[in-house]
């Protein structure tokens, strides 16, 4: 079955990698806190353990958020846009942009 040309199958692997996508957001924008109080290191596997998901989307998940300027992959941390990153997450508030 096609929708728009499209196999079904494709569209709801890209509906289940956007929800993942959103999840993983919710997670980094919990665990950015306010900068005032230590949080335990993040891992892949961590991440992908606390949404039921596997390391690799997870992996796909942070590369395309990097790709698209969302959050920045530096040496064992990761640098994150609040505002852009609330949106992917489906997340309002008034969280202002400190770029990590």
């Amino acid at each position: 079955m096609k929708l728009d040309g499209v196999p079904m199958t494709l569209l709801a692997k890209e509906r289940t990698f956007g929800h993942i996508r959103g999840m993983v957001s919710k997670i980094l924008l919990e665990y950015a806190g306010n900068g005032t109080t230590k949080r335990p290191r993040l891992t892949q596997l961590s991440i992908a353990e606390m949404i039921g998901t596997d390391e690799e989307t997870v992996h796909m998940s942070l590369k395309s958020l990097q790709d698209e300027g969302i959050i920045k992959l530096e040496h064992l941390r990761i640098v994150i846009n609040k505002e852009l990153l609330q949106k992917v997450a489906g997340v309002g508030g008034s969280i202002q942009n400190k770029g990590g």
